[in-house]
């Protein structure tokens, strides 16, 4: 069950957070398949791709960026994160869906905050879930769920947290 909180972060620490995503130097990575980690499974539909950051993963910080996390940090209170990714999409000519897939095979909290506001969603079982710049849904990690493209912005950003 997913529960969604808007205004998650105190404004100037969110425009902190969007401006670095959102500059042009920010270090994003091209990740030629959204939810498939297995190269025989990527899909061959021409928007399955994102760019990606990831801040945490394997046990370490993995990004110079990552100190940018600190204010959601300070309010998730995790006892340890197993991954932070940041995910950008770009916009298509209409809303495309990407597989459904679960963020990890265990249970464990996930969260997704959302960067900028568009007409993409995500996808869960009971209910639809709008990108609204600094909203943040929470839901299980083994949760099955699914994310979309925009069509009224450039891209679609959001950062995506798993931990417990």
């Amino acid at each position: 069950m997913s529960k969604v909180k808007n205004n998650f972060l105190k404004k100037e620490d969110f425009n902190k957070i969007k401006e670095a995503l959102t500059s042009d130097i920010f270090p994003w990575y091209l990740n030629n398949n959204k939810t498939s980690k297995d190269p025989k499974e990527y899909t061959k539909h021409k928007n399955d791709y994102q760019l990606t950051h990831t801040f945490f993963e394997d046990d370490k910080i993995n990004s110079n960026a990552y100190s940018l996390l600190e204010p959601i940090i300070e309010i998730l209170k995790p006892k340890y994160f197993i991954r932070i990714k940041a995910n950008l999409v770009s916009n298509t000519d209409k809303v495309y869906k990407f597989d459904k897939h679960t963020d990890q095979e265990y249970k464990c909290k996930a969260a997704i905050l959302y960067i900028n506001t568009n007409n993409g969603l995500t996808l869960f079982k009971d209910r639809k879930v709008q990108a609204k710049e600094n909203s943040i849904v929470f839901f299980e990690g083994n949760e099955t769920h699914q994310a979309t493209t925009c069509t009224d912005q450039k891209y679609k950003i959001v950062i995506n947290f798993n931990y417990q």
